[in-house]
């Protein structure tokens, strides 16, 4: 019984080495054909090769968006008056066929197609190039095919043009070419229905849990969709999976990203399906990765905390603008446009001034200028510590009517010479100052005038007010319990 491959060669090996021997395999070149036309008859060859293995292709156009399956079917049928086991054979796994009938009959009725399904069509062995299927003299039959890709290139994404699949040299030359099927494959865009943006420092490999809600997907048809979820990357380096605990509770997806230098960014797709067999994904993420140079501070709420950072110029001349992702809480010196000539060193002074306590992120980015490009960035991990009190007071204010209250507060200087406050507080939108600047001499006493906004409706709030010197050091620190009521 003859084995026959469907398809996936250019051309059929054996048959191209025949034409280049005569009948009794003698080399061309020992029958007088001259050393210099022996590139002419091996060029004939090919053609008449290429002409034959033209003869047996099929041509199929495809419009495929990542991580959608599409479905088609090939017919097979078999030419002679003898059965045939035909091996389907095929390099590219984005491109397969269809054997488990359960998956063949839900695609069939997916798309609607009216062609026969039979089953356990498919013979499975260990080793072999491919499926294989048993065809009777002059049998046609319908071959299940699904293209689904999970990679996605950034320069494919912008650029449309196409992709053969199954135009690949056959590596069983053992079997005789029956048939030729090359798929044209011409990506279009897909819908993005979230986009994540995270920070990382640099070369440090990310794992990170996103929260799934859970829903049913309406394209599925099935109620118990939420219990075939499963996630797919578009890059191949990044790990991510996620697993059901509890049905019906909230499901996570993992990712585990390596990292990169700074300020590399790196983008991928997550690709959310909630149908058995991942036929078209529910939701598909776009993910950001910003790797940062890591700057860990330590700092306390009111206070400004000094920390430098150094950049490094490059290959050109630069023209260089640092900006914050807090300015109320971050100043940056130089804080205008400076130039950074080729391999120099520039100090930047950062103050740092936060006004709640906790682990936060912030961010610095230097940024050239001129060609809007992204020079360095920096991740500052802050460590904010509560400040020590000195005083607690605490102030009731009537809700309604429009009017706030106004009340005041005594400091005393505790220095012998004449010195300068400034005032701070950690919630503005409450509490504003009659004077947030003044001047006293040593040892005397100042009051404070405290104006408090008004509230629409009742409970209580601490407000921080800081008396800070002209370098922003703390020197004492006030609570204001405030009822509303």
């Amino acid at each position: 019984m003859m084995a026959a491959c469907l398809p996936f060669t250019a051309r059929n090996t054996a048959q191209a080495r025949r034409l280049e021997m005569d009948g009794d395999h003698v080399p061309l070149f020992r029958r007088g054909i001259r050393p210099d036309n022996i590139a002419e008859e091996r060029s004939k060859a090919e053609s008449i090769a290429n002409m034959l293995s033209q003869a047996i292709t099929t041509q199929h156009l495809l419009y495929a968006s990542l991580g959608s399956a599409e479905y088609m079917e090939f017919v097979l049928k078999n030419p002679f008056n003898v059965p045939q086991t035909v091996t389907i054979h095929c390099d590219d796994p984005e491109l397969s066929v269809i054997t488990s009938t359960e998956e063949w009959h839900y695609f069939k009725a997916l798309t609607r197609s009216p062609t026969p399904l039979e089953e356990n069509m498919f013979h499975l062995e260990e080793g072999a190039p491919g499926p294989r299927v048993y065809l009777r003299p002059k049998e046609s039959v319908h071959i299940p095919l699904k293209y689904q890709s999970f990679l996605c290139d950034h320069t494919m994404a912008l650029q449309l043009f196409l992709l053969e699949h199954w135009k690949l040299p056959l590596k069983h030359p053992n079997l005789t070419l029956l048939t030729l099927l090359t798929v044209n494959v011409e990506p279009t865009p897909h819908v993005v229905d979230q986009t994540f943006r995270l920070y990382h420092p640099e070369l440090c490999f990310l794992k990170k849990a996103i929260r799934l809600p859970p829903w049913q997907d309406p394209t599925a048809g099935d109620p118990d969709a939420g219990a075939y979820i499963s996630v797919r990357c578009s890059d191949p380096n990044i790990i991510c999976q996620t697993r059901m605990l509890v049905p019906g509770e909230p499901q996570d997806v993992y990712l585990k990203v390596p990292g990169s230098p700074s300020p590399h960014i790196k983008m991928f797709f997550v690709m959310v399906f909630t149908d058995k067999w991942m036929a078209a994904p529910s939701q598909i993420w776009q993910i950001y990765v910003h790797f940062l140079e890591r700057v860990d501070v330590s700092c306390v709420t009111g206070q400004r905390t000094c920390q430098s950072l150094v950049l490094r110029g490059k290959q050109a001349v630069r023209k260089v603008k640092c900006f914050s992702s807090h300015p109320t809480e971050i100043e940056v010196d130089p804080d205008g446009v400076f130039v950074l000539p080729p391999a120099a060193v520039q100090e930047l002074q950062l103050k740092v001034q936060p006004w709640h306590a906790g682990s936060r992120f912030l961010y610095v980015n230097a940024v050239d200028v001129e060609n809007q490009r992204l020079v360095t960035a920096w991740l500052l991990c802050l460590n904010v510590h509560q400040p020590v009190l000195s005083k607690a007071f605490e102030v009731c204010v009537p809700v309604g009517g429009g009017r706030g209250s106004s009340r005041k507060i005594t400091y005393t200087n505790p220095y012998t010479s004449s010195r300068t406050f400034l005032l701070r507080s950690d919630h503005p939108d409450l509490l504003q100052f009659k004077h947030d600047k003044f001047q006293i001499s040593g040892g005397e006493s100042y009051s404070i005038g405290l104006r408090f906004a008004p509230s629409q409706s009742p409970g209580s709030v601490e407000i921080l007010v800081y008396v800070n010197n002209l370098e922003e050091k703390t020197e004492e620190t006030f609570c204001v319990k405030v009822n509303y009521s």
